[in-house]
């Protein structure tokens, strides 16, 4: 005969068990934070676009990914984290845009699936805007982080693994 405590001591045992075997992510859809956990995979290829508008093209630029009048600029790397360098307690990265506004993006960078934010550090050039708009991204630790630029007409989004 099995006394109550003892039943007890195996709800409990079997609730560890659950716990410890699913890592937290048991029941996850029924948590209202689910859609903001990090995806498995943190995918940074770069998928440049086709087509560039005319004028990136005549400023040299033949490989971008945005839209409307907000571009990245894409390194000849195949993702956009393998330029990442450590800095400091963090890491940094040139993440070049072009522009055919005359007002520069708000840029924000936010790490994918936390609340986690870097920075992003626009150097307008002496040819000013429209054009090419250098700009530094700063991120406090590794992870999957989301840059996403968004101008008056367009919004530009990349994903950078670290």
């Amino acid at each position: 005969m099995v006394t109550r405590s003892f039943r007890s001591i195996i709800r409990v045992a079997a609730s560890v068990a659950v716990a410890v075997l699913c890592g937290g992510g048991c029941g996850a859809a029924a948590r209202p934070d689910a859609e903001r956990e990090a995806p498995a995979v943190c995918d940074d290829t770069i998928r440049a676009a086709k087509e560039v508008p005319r004028e990136l093209l005549d400023d040299g630029i033949e490989r971008a990914v945005g839209e409307s009048d907000i571009w990245f600029i894409a390194p000849d790397d195949a993702t956009w984290g393998a330029s990442v360098e450590p800095a400091g307690n963090g890491f940094y990265a040139k993440r070049p845009l072009w522009t055919s506004s005359d007002k520069p993006p708000s840029v924000t960078v936010t790490a994918v699936g936390t609340s986690a934010k870097g920075e992003a550090t626009l150097s307008p050039t002496s040819e000013g805007l429209p054009g090419p708009l250098p700009m530094g991204v700063r991120f406090p630790s590794r992870g999957c982080w989301k840059i996403t630029a968004a101008s008056e007409k367009g919004r530009a989004e990349i994903i950078v693994k670290i």
